[in-house]
């Protein structure tokens, strides 16, 4: 049977068709006309086979139960955000694709995530006639996934935008102004357990506002860059590259005084009255020279005997770095500790790339400000 629906789609498919045919009959047989015209009519003609079969979606037959249970009957899916956000995510991830993986990985999760809301929200509202109980069948399935990486996500945005705040403000100004925001925090959370009958709807609204507010002062302050000072350090890298003279810097302020009784160490280097000497398991007396093992990690530890402040320097070689354009620098291998006082002690850990014997630069421990005060290392 050739219903209304299939008749209407037969017919546009008949006379594209014959479009199709008079395109390629005025323009001497013009291939991309033709083309388009003559699959339009296949698309039309093929819809109206699929109206044909499905009858346009009527039920003949005169029960009422059969009107009910029939597709056109059935309540459609509702509205929701997930087609829009899976747009938005798949352009997402087109443009980390070209730009950044990192943007592409959080672009493909939250394609995956868009979708799967979409699929889920889609079978829920076909659950029942209930709009309610659909929604409550949703969160029997979503709420267990949402709810803790909904909460995993606010607490990271609340996190970053505090750091970038507190990175962003002097050591002062950071100190008053997070003892301000945690008393605000206090007031609201005790008002809130005191007014038993306070509405959701209120509450969520403020911790909206609120968390909208810590986010845009975040990026603002984000933008506007980090503190003077660590923005030098940053430069400077003081922690990457550590100075091993016998002044002062920056990463001794601070710096630990003891080394956990867990360390397994391979040599203790000693300064007392004037004079560095070594002792290793196994060897008795002082030692000149400490042997240690070639690419694989030794930890050194330093005690300080002495009555002034002193570093241990660990000289391990000499590597020539290519800086390009033919330019090439010698950079001299060394580990050092950061200046500790009398009874104090610190561990330093290296590995050794080559044999000591393979190095025109002698391997050695040495203690700046002391003269003459040195340990051979040998590496086999």
């Amino acid at each position: 049977m050739i219903t209304t629906g299939s008749k209407f789609l037969y017919g546009l498919g008949s006379a594209t068709a014959v479009a199709a045919i008079l395109w390629f009959i005025a323009n001497d047989g013009g291939s991309i006309g033709v083309v388009s015209l003559a699959f339009l009519a296949v698309a039309l003609i093929f819809m109206g086979a699929i109206a044909s079969f499905v009858r346009d979606g009527h039920v003949l037959s005169t029960d009422t139960a059969a009107h009910a249970s029939s597709n056109a009957a059935q309540r459609g899916a509702g509205r929701s955000w997930f087609p829009f956000g899976t747009a938005i995510t798949a352009g997402i991830t087109a443009v980390g694709l070209v730009s950044s993986p990192g943007i592409f990985k959080v672009g493909i999760c939250l394609l995956f995530a868009m979708l799967g809301q979409w699929l889920i929200k889609n079978w829920s509202d076909r659950a029942s006639a209930d709009a309610a109980y659909n929604e409550k069948v949703r969160g029997w399935v979503v709420h267990p996934l949402e709810i803790p990486v909904g909460a995993s996500i606010i607490l990271a945005i609340i996190v970053l935008s505090f750091s970038r705040v507190m990175l962003s403000l002097s050591k002062e100004a950071g100190l008053v102004a997070i003892s301000v925001m945690a008393a605000i925090v206090l007031a609201f959370g005790s008002v809130v357990s005191v007014r038993r009958g306070a509405s959701r709807r209120v509450i969520g609204a403020v911790a909206g506002i609120v968390l909208v507010a810590l986010s845009g002062t975040g990026i603002a302050f984000a933008l506007d860059g980090e503190r003077e000072e660590l923005v030098k350090a940053a430069a400077e890298d003081h922690f990457a590259h550590r100075a091993c003279g016998e002044e002062a810097e920056e990463t001794d302020e601070d710096a630990a005084r003891s080394v956990s009784a867990k360390s397994s160490v391979a040599a203790t280097v000693i300064l007392r009255d004037g004079r560095l000497f070594a002792e290793m398991d196994g060897w008795n007396g002082e030692l000149n020279s400490i042997t240690l093992q070639r690419s694989n990690p030794s930890t050194i530890l330093f005690v300080n005997d002495d009555d002034h402040e002193h570093r241990m320097v660990v000289t391990y070689g000499k590597i020539t770095e290519d800086l390009g354009g033919g330019v090439s620098k010698d950079k001299i291998l060394e580990a050092c500790t950061s200046l500790i006082t009398k009874g104090g002690t610190q561990a330093v850990s290296i590995v050794i790339p080559k044999p000591s014997f393979a190095s025109e630069e002698p391997y050695s421990i040495t203690v700046p400000g002391i003269e003459g005060a040195s340990i051979e290392v040998l590496v086999p």
